[in-house]
């Protein structure tokens, strides 16, 4: 079972992304300004996915998580109707390695569906590239792979997704200095 705070944190995040979906009808979101944005992932079980989205139509942001335990990462696509988050633990601002734990969350949105690992301990997650975003201030472009050896279970429901080996991200995270936040 999904704690409440939690559930609250994914509608957060899920109406982060869609204020920032607020674009005049004739812009194109872009997950990075500079380009390469990316979430490359199959999906299958209580529904089936083939995602490629690249960086053109790609909403992505993410952050530190408020705990300060783990950075979140998320994407989503208008037209796929699906938000994915990628919460890694012990990410911090420049960091890359190999073997970060890693908890997946997805919403398929207008579905009142949720999918999450329960814990962070059902995927690994390697981090080849954590590097300063030209021209953004405070943004690092994350980058990497992971893999799940455990499905995403469907919250408050029966059902689960799993998720084929390896996905892969390319996203932009926000770290603000504490002066910054005031």
């Amino acid at each position: 079972m999904i704690r409440p705070s939690a559930l609250i944190a994914l509608c957060l995040a899920s109406g982060a992304l869609a204020n920032a979906s607020e674009l005049a009808a004739d812009e194109m979101p872009s997950c990075i300004p500079g380009g390469g944005g990316r979430l490359v992932m199959e999906l299958s079980g209580q529904f089936d996915a083939s995602i490629d989205w690249g960086n053109e139509g790609t909403l992505c942001e993410g952050g530190p998580r408020p705990e300060g335990d783990a950075l979140r990462l998320m994407f989503k696509r208008e037209d796929d109707g699906l938000l994915v988050v990628i919460a890694i633990t012990g990410l911090d601002r420049g960091v890359t390695g190999t073997g970060f734990l890693a908890n997946l969350t997805m919403v398929r949105e207008g579905r009142g569906e949720f999918y999450g690992t329960l814990g962070a301990d059902a995927c690994v997650v390697d981090v080849e590239e954590n590097v300063p975003e030209p021209a953004v201030a405070n943004a690092y472009r994350v980058s990497g792979q992971g893999r799940c050896v455990a499905p995403i279970e469907a919250i408050a429901r029966e059902g689960e997704v799993r998720v084929a080996e390896p996905f892969q991200f390319t996203g932009i995270v926000y770290w603000y200095d504490e002066q910054d936040e005031t």
